[in-house]
C-alpha cells in the first residue's frame, strides 16, 4: 500500500470538522503528531474561516447557570429546531457583559468577579488568566473586555478597558479610561496608553474583533458626539472608524456592534418596527456601509448574531423584555421570520454570542498544551 504524501494528507484532513480531527489523532502516533503541529492547526483555521459553515452560538441557562452551545442551519419548515450541547468542562460564566468575546474558536468568559477563562469549547481546553497587576479595584470600577488576534506578533490578546465608578467616593472626578493588554503567547499583562474617548456610555459591552482591531462605540470627549473607535492590536492604540453617513452622529453610541459574515455591523438597541442593520462590506471604507432592513410589526428589539443560507438569512436574538431571550431567523428576501426552538437548554436562557469550531489552543505559546 502506498503511503500518502504528508502534504496531500494535510490538505485532506484540514478540511474535516475540528471534532473529527480529535478522533483522527487516535489513528496513530504519526497522525497525532501531524494533526497537532502548529502549521496544521493554522491550515485548518484558514479553511474554517473561509467556509464559515460551523459557526455555533453560546447559551447560558437562566435557571441552572449552565453553559451550552448550539448550531443553526437553514430549514425549509416554518420552525427551526436545534439541539443544545452542554459545555460541562467549564463553570458557566456570570453574564458580566453583553456577549462573550470570541476569536478563532477561543471564547473569553468569567465565572466570578476576579477570574477570567479563555476556553476552546471544541477541544475542551481551558486556561485561567492571571489577574492584571494594573487592574482597578472591581468594587469601585467598571471593566469591558475584548479578544482578538495580532497577525504581526502571531499572538492572541485580551484587552480590558476600565474606568472608575464616578459615584466612587475615593475617585469622584476620575474619568480616565485605563487599557490593559494580555498576551496569550507570553502569558503576561502590560498597560497600554489610556483611551482618549469616553467609554462610559451605558451598559457594559464586549469589544468586537474585525480586521485586526477590537471595536467599541464611545463618545468623543471634545463634544460628546458618537464614534466607532477601534483598538489596534499591533500598535496598541485607539483610532476612529467611519460610521454610516446617514446615521445620527450624536445618538448612535446607543447602538450595538457585532460581526455578520466576517464584517463589522451596527444595529440599534431599542425596539422599533423597522430595524436598520448597517454592515461594513469592505473594512475601513465608509462607502461600503450597506443597510439591511428588518421589518417587524410588533416593534421588537433584535440583536444580530450570524448569517446562514448564503448570507440571506440573519440569526438574531429577540428581546422579550424578561430574563428570557429567544432566537429567530429573518429572511432578507421574503422579510419573514422563523422561530428557533432550542432543545436541551431549558426554556429560559441568555445568548452569549457566536464562535467557530477550531483547534486553536488557549495555551498558544506552549507546544505541550496545543492539543
Amino acid at each position: 500500500m502506498k503511503t500518502i504524501p504528508q502534504e496531500i494528507l494535510t490538505n485532506i484532513l484540514a478540511r474535516l470538522p475540528a471534532k473529527s480531527i480529535g478522533r483522527c489523532r487516535c489513528v496513530s502516533k504519526p497522525w497525532c503528531h501531524l494533526l497537532s503541529e502548529p502549521h496544521f492547526i493554522k491550515a485548518h483555521l484558514d479553511l474554517t474561516k473561509e467556509f464559515m459553515d460551523n459557526e455555533r452560538i453560546t447559551l447560558i441557562s437562566s435557571v441552572s447557570n449552565t453553559l451550552f452551545s448550539t448550531s443553526i442551519t437553514h430549514h425549509s419548515s416554518a420552525e427551526i429546531t436545534s439541539l443544545a450541547t452542554e459545555l460541562s468542562f467549564v463553570v458557566a460564566p456570570d453574564f458580566w457583559t453583553e456577549g462573550m468575546p470570541s476569536c478563532d474558536g477561543l471564547i473569553l468568559i468569567g465565572n466570578d468577579a476576579n477570574k477570567r477563562l479563555l476556553v476552546n469549547s471544541t477541544t475542551n481546553k481551558t486556561r485561567e488568566l492571571t489577574v492584571s497587576p494594573y487592574a482597578l479595584d472591581p468594587h469601585g470600577s467598571f471593566t469591558m473586555y475584548g479578544l482578538g488576534y495580532d497577525h504581526v506578533s502571531d499572538d492572541y490578546k485580551v484587552v480590558t478597558l476600565s474606568y472608575y465608578d464616578t459615584d466612587n467616593e475615593y475617585e469622584p472626578d476620575c474619568t480616565e479610561m485605563f487599557v490593559n493588554v494580555y498576551s496569550v503567547r507570553n502569558g503576561t499583562w502590560k498597560q497600554a496608553e489610556s483611551s482618549p474617548y469616553d467609554h462610559a456610555v451605558g451598559h457594559l459591552v464586549s469589544g468586537v474583533f474585525v480586521g485586526g482591531f477590537i471595536h467599541w462605540l464611545a463618545s468623543r470627549t471634545s463634544d460628546y458626539s458618537s464614534a466607532i473607535v477601534r483598538f489596534d492590536l499591533t500598535e496598541e492604540k485607539f483610532s476612529e472608524l467611519p460610521a454610516p453617513s446617514s446615521v445620527d452622529g450624536e445618538n448612535f453610541v446607543l447602538n450595538r456592534l457585532a460581526v455578520l459574515g466576517g464584517c463589522l455591523c451596527m444595529s440599534p438597541s431599542n425596539s422599533q418596527k423597522e430595524t436598520e442593520i448597517w454592515v461594513m462590506k469592505e473594512y475601513g471604507v465608509e462607502q461600503s456601509w450597506s443597510k439591511l432592513l428588518v421589518v417587524d410589526q410588533k416593534a421588537s428589539e433584535f440583536r444580530p448574531l450570524m448569517l446562514i443560507s448564503d448570507q440571506r438569512e440573519v440569526v438574531m436574538v429577540k428581546d422579550e423584555e424578561t430574563v428570557v431571550e429567544k432566537l429567530v431567523v429573518y429572511n432578507l428576501d421574503s422579510a419573514t421570520f422563523k422561530d428557533i426552538t432550542i432543545q436541551g437548554a431549558g426554556d429560559e436562557f441568555q445568548v452569549g454570542g457566536s464562535f467557530i469550531e477550531t483547534l486553536v489552543s488557549p495555551y498558544y505559546n506552549d507546544e505541550s498544551r496545543r492539543v
